[in-house]
């Protein structure tokens, strides 16, 4: 039965809200998810929140701070007549809407899915009238990115935390791009500096020797005994114009911005941060400045290509007679057109916005409409000059002659400023003018440590990460202090130098073309080319083997084996209870077995072991199992011996074998206020007495300063 009579649009971020709302009137209710409202649990087999055995099943649920929102949609779609899932056209929006479809399905509400790749009225409009449904394929590969993340995460991060101490963690992409950072460190490192000489010649004609230019020695020179020799012919020598190619060169126009070249020319030109230049873009996207931020495509629409070429017509700019086209590069997703302003002729002169949004729109303005404009070409000229000793020089110049798509904006990347020479003509004569002929020592420098520009532009060359994450993981790099930043640069910590080590030497998620080829499959399973189920298990069947090696590396195979499961048993150690032998397994079998060590190998303490028995007579009050007489930390107790096969928590107290003097109940011992005393088993009865001293040994040796709830409730 129809609840309503409105249309319920749910975006991602709130900032659209306001916008939308003011383009589909008063028919529809616009609410917003505020990002991701379910993630992965933490429960389950090594608290993956992933079922590995069940096809890699996720589980999910809502995020704490998140049910209140949640609420919200739902008690508003309680005034709708259908829903449209507006969320942004990505993996990550595509399973945004999919969760709350899942959770809205209870509301037997029609349910689609709406796209626009603007905030203006046009698009809202259009985006709306031309409801489709969720992308099943684009949902598995968000769920796909998110549980490899998740198990890479959670499987290597107790591996660092293991070797090198606690707070340490290991991320699918994160942790390569700190190799990155480490493997330029060592680059540098490793760099010797080699000496060169640069020897030029100011020279001129002789009717005109103010007009000069500089010649520079075309021949490499490595030492100074070379260097001398070449000043000293070039001093006395005379000069003489060998040859002159005149060229016309182009120079054509950038492509609109993708994700990856905006963060590069922002950190250039302003010095943002990636993650200032992307909540400044958000900003810009949210208010219908610009269209949508996160994508790596340069396609463009044909209507914003016209729009563009009426704009520069009006405004009296040249044009070439068709359109340029811009190719998408190889392993492009092409989801979203590159990044532009929705409306050209809000131009940065008449639109007003607060300083960073300014910067960044006039820079994404700019760049949009110098991409469909002419190139610019220069008068290109390069001069040989020869010597009276057959030495060679090089000069050359260049001068603007027309401005093309410089009337527009500058070349953030190149020098676009004129080189001017003298006019020559072939075997015109030179004279030396001041500063004659200069040589001058100099040594090559090492390559220069990676900037959150050029650290970008590295990722994206080698295929890593995507454009949604590149700001996230450039705040992700420095947070647990594995690299540093100094005047700008990321320079790795020791820590940083180990932990990479350590996960080149048995993870094969921390080569770079793997990591970029994990990526391609994830875009695969979005083009339905991949199923999710068999890249997942392609990838984990070997992540698990080394993962395997990395703990054990560590370790000594003393040819114990889980009598559980027949894996290897481990030698580990706790401060609480010294040495054991614990399943490597751990933590889907938790097997243990005590032991010694002695001449530094383990002995199994053959006594301890054997009170592993079933107890005579004893059954589980769960699940009527058998059970263990076991040592905890207030005393024995008996626990149910279908633990490690179902995690059956059942427990009973052990009786000390006294009656109570109060009620004739049995009493049972523990520790309390770091005393041996006997309490009553009947929980309405507070009989306690003390036990000799040292009558129950306390395992722990601990201060029972807080007392457990359930004595608390029996001496009430």
């Amino acid at each position: 039965m129809v609840k309503g009579t409105k249309t319920l649009v749910i975006v991602e971020s709130p900032g659209k809200i306001s916008q939308i709302s003011k383009y589909l009137g008063s028919d529809f209710i616009v609410k917003a998810s505020f990002g991701h409202v379910v993630d992965l649990t933490t429960s389950g087999k090594g608290n993956l929140g992933v079922d590995i055995e069940n096809g890699f099943k996720p589980k999910y649920a809502i995020i704490a701070n998140q049910k209140d929102k949640v609420k919200t949609i739902i008690s508003a779609a309680g005034n709708a007549k259908q829903i449209y899932l507006a969320t942004d056209d990505d993996r990550e929006g595509e399973a945004i809407a999919w969760h709350l479809a899942e959770i809205l399905e209870k509301t037997k509400l029609p349910i689609f899915r709406v796209k626009f790749n603007e905030i203006t009225k046009k698009a809202v409009t259009n985006g709306v009238k031309n409801p489709g449904s969720l992308n099943a394929d684009l949902y598995d590969a968000q769920q796909a990115r998110r549980v490899l993340d998740r198990i890479v995460g959670f499987s290597v991060s107790p591996f660092l935390i293991k070797r090198f101490g606690p707070k340490m963690s290991a991320g699918r992409v994160q942790s390569v791009a700190v190799r990155m950072v480490v493997d330029k460190e060592r680059e540098i490192e490793a760099f010797k500096p080699e000496e060169y000489w640069t020897i030029t010649s100011e020279l001129a004609k002789p009717s005109s020797k103010k007009d000069s230019l500089t010649a520079k020695y075309a021949t490499k020179v490595t030492n100074s005994k070379d260097a001398k020799k070449i000043k000293a012919d070039l001093d006395t020598d005379t000069y003489k114009v060998s040859d002159i190619i005149e060229d016309e060169k182009k120079k054509k126009p950038y492509p609109p911005f993708i994700t990856a070249d905006l963060v590069q020319s922002a950190a250039g030109k302003y010095r943002f941060a990636a993650a200032r230049t992307m909540k400044t873009a958000q900003s810009l996207y949210e208010s219908g400045k610009i269209t949508y931020i996160r994508t790596d495509s340069y396609r463009l629409s044909d209507d914003s290509v016209a729009d563009c070429r009426a704009w520069l017509s009006d405004n009296g700019h040249d044009m070439p007679d068709k359109p340029n086209i811009y190719i998408v590069k190889k392993g492009a997703q092409d989801a979203h057109e590159a990044i532009r302003p929705t409306d050209v002729n809000l131009t940065p002169k008449n639109v007003y916005l607060s300083d960073d949004e300014q910067k960044l729109y006039t820079l994404i303005w700019e760049r949009f409409v110098a991409s469909q404009m002419k190139p610019a070409l220069y008068d290109s000229v390069a001069v040989t000059v020869k010597t009276s000793s057959d030495h060679i020089l090089k000069a050359n110049g260049r001068t603007l002659k027309y401005k093309g798509w410089l009337e527009i904006t500058s070349d953030l990347d190149h020098d676009d400023s004129d080189l001017k020479l003298p006019a020559l003509k072939k075997n015109d004569n030179l004279d030396l003018v001041p500063p004659k002929v200069k040589a001058s020592q100099k040594f090559t420098k090492p390559p220069s440590r990676f900037t959150e520009q050029t650290l970008v532009k590295a990722l994206k060359k080698n295929g890593i990460g995507r454009p949604s994450t590149y700001a996230a993981i450039m705040s992700k790099i420095t947070h647990k202090n594995y690299v540093i930043k100094k005047s700008n640069a990321f320079v790795p910590t020791d820590q940083g130098k180990k932990v990479v080590d350590s996960l080149i030497k048995f993870f094969k998620f921390m080569n770079y073309d793997y990591t970029a080829e994990m990526e391609e499959k994830l875009d695969q399973i979005a083009a339905g080319k991949l199923k999710y189920v068999g890249m997942l298990s392609t990838f984990y069947k070997p992540f698990q083997a080394q993962l395997k090696e990395a703990y054990l590396s560590d370790q000594i195979d003393y040819g114990f084996k889980c009598d559980k499961c027949g894996e290897v048993m481990i030698l580990r150690h706790t401060s609480k209870y010294g040495f054991f032998l614990g399943c490597f397994a751990y933590p889907k079998c938790r097997f243990t077995l005590s032991c010694e060590v002695v001449d530094g190998k383990p002995v199994v303490n053959a006594a301890k072991n054997n009170s592993k028995e079933l107890v005579s007579g004893v059954e589980c009050p769960k699940c009527k199992a058998g059970m263990y007489e076991s040592a905890g930390k207030w005393g024995p107790f008996y626990s149910c011996s279908e633990y490690y096969k179902t995690k059956c928590k059942g427990t009973r107290k052990v009786p000390y074998g006294k009656k109570c003097e109060d009620c004739g109940n049995e009493l049972y011992a523990t520790i309390y206020n770091d005393e041996d005393v006997l309490f009553c088993m009947n929980p309405n009865c507070y009989y306690k007495e003390p036990l000799p001293k040292g009558k129950l040994a306390n395992p722990n040796k601990l201060l029972a300063e807080k007392i457990p709830k359930k004595i608390k409730k029996m001496i009430k």
